[in-house]
């Protein structure tokens, strides 16, 4: 016996799979243990027992297999994992328990087969169940059918798909085992009380006997409301949180218990069948054929085929379609025109949703028709219009059905009546907008006014359908103006209509009573509840946890507190508030609540001074009404309308109160659509009023603002079109033009483009130049995408149109100052309207061009035109080519679904031919601009085409690839380009042009893409062969892949880039590597984070730092106090206490205006401080500029930012001294010097951006300076122009031509010989480009001061001149022989004398070069002239110079230094005297 227990020792997984039966039995038990007290569905102890499930439900012990069943159940149930058992688990229930000899076994492999499908498995269930029923024995198949049929019952079909299971009813129910045939009857039967007689043509082909049988079964469940008794997992929360609700809707909703079952399409049990490959080969040609006995024999075929396979597959059907319309629209022979027609209907049947490609054209064709007399020709017409109509909608196809209803032919019209009719009573009243409601019911009326009694029939009957599905209060306000004959005409037809679909039910909680009774809660929530529709043999466990169910309190769904009838809908910031419209009477009754008696009598009275008395009190009294009372405006609106003589209103000065008036209603109180519509066609007409037109204009823009400027430009211009007035119409169309530049372009453009086409056109030149107008404006936002709609004009008025387009291309939309906030996103109202707006204006021109009225061209992209592209003959290919290009230049705007064209397109775009190639290329650029931005979806299969002729060798085909892919970019975005690793694989195989070009368009367009558009990992795909072809052999390759690397960089981050280079071989990485470097300064800035926008202020510096051995720290304190005194007690520092706080809030201007200078120049002249001389920036220099900008007290907040390490914090700071020196240049004064030492700490930084923008501000306060006449210090000269001159040799332009503009303005601040000298300095540098540049500086001197300028002398200057012309840099050497050749047109000769001794080398070069000089540029006088001249000159110079020296001493004889006057207005002028008469004698 311890032998038979040795197994419990063992673990439970491993007693699962014992040889002992009774140990697998233990362990299944112990299995069933462990899974009911498992909580969490997803623990790791359920991974143990995933692959054991399946073993224990196959064991061939029947004990052990019926314990494991058990265990199964409760791991589907309860387990996370067992979605992923459902295959082998429900393969081996089918083939060993389902059909097992117990019963128990039986029922527990239905309950473990039921239980995957309520944890939504049911797919792989019936697939098991469906192949069981293919076994070869019966009592498998009967039991797999009986378990289908109770899934069915329990779940019902919208969960167990009856489409696999109803294929196989005809062979289990001719099965010869007596057993499956009732299961399949059964089942059978199962299936009709979910699905209805849609199942029936499924089971035809039965006896007759056995249908006979199901005929009487099907009558016992005539209706039976049917609906699931169990639900799926995820279902069942829902459930039992409606349960009570549905009882209650129960209690209230008796009609619905009679409802049977749910029909659905017999289409959808069907398989698709694709036809066109049935189709014999010569159908087309028999079609054509002049006899009709073969055209018809051509249709017979198609007919069979559509009838014996009703539902189709998809496919380009567009050729057959437009064969039967010719057979329609053509043919004489009516037999084959009904012929046609039915093969149309059943080829709409058959496609579904998919013909609605060729509806729009087949339509109009078919109503036409309707002329045709012949009953089988109208009877197939029909057909064919209903089988097309559910592919359509009637807002689709509008225009041809109100054409038909205006057709001659009485017979047309009818059929079109009756056709909307029916029409009707399939259609959901949401589909029918008011518009199209409106639109159709006008049409009908007009032909329920028509003399043939047939076409007023069919339009009753039209109008009374429309009616029953929209309601009679929505239709009858739009038929006030039909008599009351035709009216109970139309009411008859009401009464007769039936709807044949299901409408939508509204939500039934605000009909129900508010005291519903709560009825059987309890017993409704245990029905729902899942897998307990029938005792089960076995106790199931509970589901892990119990779940709650959120009940929704009763008043929770919201209640209607006051009756008010004005509602708007936030959620999609697009819809317009709406209310009841008012009867005439009521509006009469509240009015005269609401206004004092003598006020509504006066608007009625004879006498127009009564009556502008009456408006006027009025008027007065507009803002005192309760704004949140319901209907107020439109009370107030109609009651000045609608008492005669309202706006039709004789006495110009009562029109213009009563327009005031409703002006102010309409910025007052809540104005609707509803009230808009009252009053707007007479507003309009009042545009035409000489005195009242500006007013009318006025209260026009009021209401759009009100409401919504789309409704009401539409009904301002279709107003207009229908009076006869030009004035009414140009002022109309100025209005308009002026509305869209106030409010933005907030118009659906379709409908504006059609009327201003009916402007542009218009006889009137009046009208015509305010459409043209109209035109320029909408080109602002639409660019040059709305010129399309104009190419079919006239060449006289295209060119009207076309000037008016130039003026305004490229013009910027102003800036909306109407309908801001209510364009604003979000209902808190909290956002800046300044700057959404500010946002708003700096967007590029609105692309509205993908909300234009675009084509279909689907239809046109035939098969024979496909084969006409990929025919072998380069002729056939280059017409198939032409043909579509034909086809989408008409169609301008089209649709992004062009069937099968992508690649055959593609195929092109690497065709052998290069002109087909540029063919095709050209198609794609129209493509996509037809396209706008659908493009991008085209990218993935066109781009490698793009990128296979980017690598041409003829340049044409380049070129048309490159402006292809750039069409597409700007169309469709760049995004797509970069993706499936396109661009990595052309360039992994790509020829040297196709790398060259690529890697420049990369270069171009990759740094202004948005940095998170393009995914990382493509990018970093692409990184390896970059790195590749910056070491490629080809010039151009190299080239242009150095300069893609700052566009990659901006993406990848320089650090990344540098990541990759460990995969590269160590002889290229250096070359990478400088590559990178080179790159890096010209990354982008990155913005600081919106909460560090400030640098931290440290504390004050306790270190000073002294120059030369003396003890300045004493003077600089002192001095800081003395000046801090001179500007005030505001200004002393706070406590150490609280100055946290006061640096925190810093409040003070930047620079503060004191006399500070003149001690720093004092201190630095006696060596107190370092002077401003260095190399590279050390500490020391730093910490003084602190002490120095503390004691001069700078803002704090702007010092902390001058002095902080990120650059991002120096870039504010110059933002803010540019901002601030246009108001405080006195402050800029004093402080000057310290502003120009920071600003020298900044060119020794590596950033280009902060380098830059230093340069523009020195260039904008110098030029202050020059307008202040102020001349610079020694010491603000000294240290600033030797460290300037540093960048004149940068390597960026930008750079240097910054530096050339800040040393021009220098010279008119600052003495020149000085600038010389510091330039002079500049020769030793070691970099070339320096070099280069101090000597053109040291030209550009010479030429415009003469030689006398040269410091220390003339010889010493020129030999160290004459010396760079032996320099081993060229365009060093080439600076020196021009400097020297301006010395010689200005001294003559004598200039070799100064230059010294040259080798014979340079000597040759230089005459060479004066030589060239002299064929180029004659000197401005001989040399002797020049020579008395300058002679006669030097003296001015040096007195100009000693003069200097003079005043500088004058300045320093108060106490010993070069002390500058305090900065009041006389020290001011005092400079500005001295700077003016300097001037004077260098004139």
């Amino acid at each position: 016996m311890s032998e038979d227990t040795e197994y419990k020792k063992l673990p439970v997984e491993e007693r699962c799979v014992h040889k002992l039966w009774k140990a697998r039995v233990d362990g299944y038990e112990e299995a069933a243990k462990i899974f009911r007290d498992l909580d969490d569905e997803k623990s790791p102890e359920w991974s143990k027992f995933a692959g054991l499930i399946k073993k224990m439900i196959v064991d061939s012990n029947a004990l052990a297999q019926e314990k494991g069943l058990e265990a199964a159940l409760i791991f589907v149930e309860n387990s996370g994992l067992a979605g992923r058992t459902v295959g082998d688990v429900m393969t081996g229930i089918v083939q060993k328990c389902i059909a097992a000899p117990k019963t128990k076994t039986k029922e527990l492999a239905v309950q473990v087969t039921l239980m995957y499908v309520e944890i939504e498995k049911h797919e792989a269930v019936v697939e098991e169940l469906v192949k069981g029923m293919e076994h070869k024995n019966p009592k498998i198949v009967a039991a797999c059918v009986a378990a289908a049929t109770l899934a069915l019952h329990e779940f019902g079909h919208k969960v167990i798909g009856v489409k696999p299971v109803i294929k196989k009813l005809a062979t289990l129910m001719s099965d010869r085992d007596k057993s499956v045939r009732d299961e399949g009857k059964l089942l059978a039967v199962e299936i009709f009380r979910w699905i209805g007689a849609a199942m029936k043509p499924q089971i035809a082909t039965l006896p007759q006997v056995t249908l006979k049988e199901l005929e009487d079964e099907f009558d016992k469940l005539k209706g039976e409301r049917v609906e699931p008794s169990r639900y799926l997992k995820s279902q069942q929360e829902k459930q039992a949180m409606i349960a009570e609700t549905a009882a209650v809707e129960d209690a209230f909703n008796d009609e619905d218990d009679g409802a049977g079952m749910e029909e659905i399409d017999p289409m959808d049990l069907l398989d698709p069948v694709d036809i066109l490959s049935k189709m014999p080969k010569d159908f087309y040609d028999k079609l054509e054929e002049k006899k009709w006995t073969l055209r018809k024999e051509s249709l017979e075929v198609l007919e069979k085929l559509l009838t014996d396979n009703p539902k189709l597959e998809a496919g380009e059907y567009g050729t057959l379609v437009s064969s039967l319309k010719k057979v329609i629209t053509k043919d004489s022979n009516v037999v084959l025109v009904a012929m046609a027609v039915k093969c149309m209907a059943l080829l709409a049947k058959g496609l579904a949703k998919r013909f609605s490609n060729y509806s729009t054209a087949c339509v109009p064709a078919l109503l036409e028709k309707f002329k045709e007399k012949k009953p089988n020709v109208v009877t197939a017409l029909r057909e064919a219009m209903d089988a097309i109509y559910p592919s359509t909608t009637l807002e689709a196809q509008q225009e041809c059905i109100v054409e038909a209803l205006a057709n001659k032919n009485p017979s047309v019209k009818s059929e079109t009546a009756l056709f909307l009719a029916r029409a009707f009573c399939r259609t959901q009243p949401t589909l029918l907008n008011k518009k199209l409601i409106k639109l159709l019911i006008t049409s009908l009326i007009k032909t329920l006014n028509e003399s043939d009694p047939t076409v007023r029939d069919s339009s009753a009957e039209a109008l009374g359908t429309l009616m029953k599905l929209m309601s009679e209060k929505t239709v009858a306000p739009l038929l006030t103006e039909v008599d009351p004959l035709k009216l109970a005409k139309i009411k008859e037809c009401h009464d007769k209509a039936e709807i044949k679909i299901k409408l939508a039910a509204p939500k039934k909680e605000a009909a129900r009573p508010a005291s519903a009774p709560n009825a059987k809660p309890t017993t409704v929530v245990s029905k729902s509840k899942a897998g307990s529709v029938e005792p089960k043999p076995v106790a199931r466990p509970a589901t892990t946890g119990a779940r709650k169910v959120i009940k929704k309190p009763a008043g929770a769904a919201g209640s209607s507190g006051g009756g008010a009838t004005v509602t708007a809908t936030k959620s999609t910031g697009k819809a317009m508030p709406t209310e009841r419209e008012m009867s005439p009477e009521e509006v009469l009754a509240k009015a005269d609540e609401l206004l004092p008696g003598d006020i509504l009598s006066g608007l009625v009275d004879s006498n127009w001074k009564n009556r502008l008395f009456a408006v006027e009190q009025l008027l007065g009294q507009i803002a005192t009404f309760e704004a949140k009372q319901p209907g107020i405006s439109q009370i107030l609106v109609r009651t000045i309308s609608g008492r005669k003589p309202g706006l039709k209103e004789m006495n110009f000065q009562v029109l213009k109160v009563k327009l005031d008036i409703i002006r102010s209603v309409a910025e007052a109180y809540p104005l609707t659509s509803i009230t808009v519509d009252q009053v707007v066609n007479e507003i309009t007409e009042k545009l035409a009023d000489a005195k009242n037109g500006a007013v009318a204009a006025d209260v026009l823009t009021a209401m759009a603002e009100a409401t919504k400027l789309d409704h009401v430009v539409g009904r301002v211009l279709s107003f207009a079109f229908e009076q006869k007035s030009p004035k009414v119409q140009s002022e109309a169309f100025n209005w308009v033009n002026k509305a869209i530049t106030e409010f933005g372009f907030q118009i659906q453009p379709k409908i504006l483009i059609e009327d201003v086409r009916k402007g542009v056109q218009s006889t009137n030149p009046t009208v015509r130049g305010a459409a043209i107008s109209l035109v320029g404006t909408m080109a602002m936002y639409m660019g040059n995408a709305l010129m399309m709609f104009f190419d079919g004009e006239k060449p006289a008025l295209k060119s009207q149109i076309q000037s008016e387009f130039d003026k305004k291309i490229g013009e910027k939309p102003p800036r909306p100052v109407r309908g801001v906030q209510r364009s604003l996103g979000g209902g808190d109202g909290q956002g800046d309207p300044d700057n959404e707006c500010d946002d708003a204006a700096d967007d590029e021109p609105i692309n509205l061009t993908d909300l234009l009225p675009r084509i279909d061209i689907a239809p046109q992209i035939t098969e024979n035109l496909l084969k006409e592209m990929s025919d072998k003959d380069w002729k056939v290919r280059n017409e198939g080519l032409t043909k579509l290009q034909i086809i989408i230049a008409d169609a301008k705007l089209i649709k992004p679904s062009i069937g099968e064209l992508p690649p055959a397109l593609a195929q092109r775009l690497v065709d052998s031919n290069a002109k087909i190639a540029q063919t095709a290329l050209s198609i794609c650029e129209q493509l996509a601009t037809a396209m706008g931005s659908s493009c991008r979806g085209l990218v993935r299969i066109l781009f490698p085409g793009f990128l296979h002729a980017l690598g041409d060798n003829k340049s044409f085909v380049r070129a048309a690839a490159l402006n292809c892919i750039n069409s597409f970019g700007e169309k469709g975005g760049y995004k797509e380009f970069f993706e499936n690793e396109m661009i990595p694989d052309a360039l992994k195989s790509g020829s040297p042009a196709l790398k060259s070009e690529l890697w420049a368009w990369v270069a171009e367009k990759l740094p202004g893409l948005p940095p998170k558009s393009i995914s990382k990992e493509e990018l970093s795909s692409m990184v390896p062969h970059l790195y590749a072809h910056i070491c490629d052999r080809n010039a151009d390759v190299r080239r242009n892949a150095n300069e893609a690397i700052l566009g990659i960089m901006i993406h990848l981050s320089f650090e990344t880039m540098v990541r990759a280079l460990d995969k590269q071989k160590p002889a290229s990485k250096k070359d990478i590597m400088a590559a990178l470097e080179k790159a890096r300064p010209n990354l982008p800035v990155k913005p600081l984070p919106k909460g560090k926008l400030q640098a931290p202020i440290p504390d004050e510096a306790k270190k000073t730092v002294r120059g030369g051995g003396a003890a300045g720290g004493g003077a600089v304190a002192q001095k800081a106090g003395a000046g801090k005194a001179a500007v005030g007690d505001s200004n002393k520092p706070a406590p150490a206490s609280s100055r946290k706080k006061d640096e925190d809030l810093d409040l003070s201007p930047l620079l503060a205006v004191n006399s500070l200078k003149n001690q720093r120049l004092i201190d630095e002249q006696k060596m107190r401080v370092l002077k401003w001389q260095f190399t590279t920036p050390r500490e020391e220099f730093t910490e003084l500029l602190r002490e120095q900008m503390t004691a001069a007290n700078v803002n704090k907040a702007l010092m902390a930012n001058m002095l902080h390490d990120d650059f991002r914090y120096h870039l504010k700071v110059i933002e803010q001294l540019t901002e601030d020196l246009p108001q405080n240049s006195k402050a800029l004064i004093c402080n000057l010097d310290l502003i120009l030492k920071w600003l020298t700490l900044r060119f020794y930084d590596t950033n280009p951006s902060v380098l830059i923008k230093s340069l523009d501000y020195l260039a904008q306060a110098f030029q202050m300076l020059i307008d202040l006449e102020y001349i610079l210090a020694e010491n603000e000269g000294s240290s600033f122009v030797p460290h300037l001159l540093l960048k004149i040799g940068d390597p960026k332009d930008a750079v240097r031509n910054g530096v050339r503009r800040v040393l021009r303005q220098v010279l008119l601040v600052y003495p020149f010989t000085k600038v010389f000298s510091y330039v002079m300095e500049g020769l030793k540098s070691k970099n070339a480009r320096q070099r280069t540049e101090c000597l053109d500086e040291l030209t550009y001197l010479i030429e415009e001061y003469g030689l006398s300028i040269c410091q220390p002398s003339q010889q010493v200057a020129f030999k160290e001149i004459a010396r760079q012309i032996s320099d081993r840099d060229n365009s060093v050497r080439n600076a020196a022989l021009n400097c020297i050749a301006q010395a010689y047109f200005l001294a003559g000769d004598k200039i070799y004398k100064l230059i010294g001794q040259l080798n014979e080398k340079d000597l040759s070069m230089l005459d060479e070069r004066i030589k060239r000089a002299k064929k180029t540029k004659k000197p401005a006088a001989a040399p002797a002239e020049m020579a008395s001249k300058t002679t006669s000159g030097a003296p001015q110079v040096a007195a100009r110079q000693d003069s200097i020296e003079i005043e500088d001493g004058e300045v320093g004889g108060n106490n010993g230094c070069d002390e500058l006057p305090p900065p009041n207005e006389e020290g001011f002028k005092k400079v500005a005297k001295r700077s003016k008469c300097r001037k004077q004698r260098n004139l």
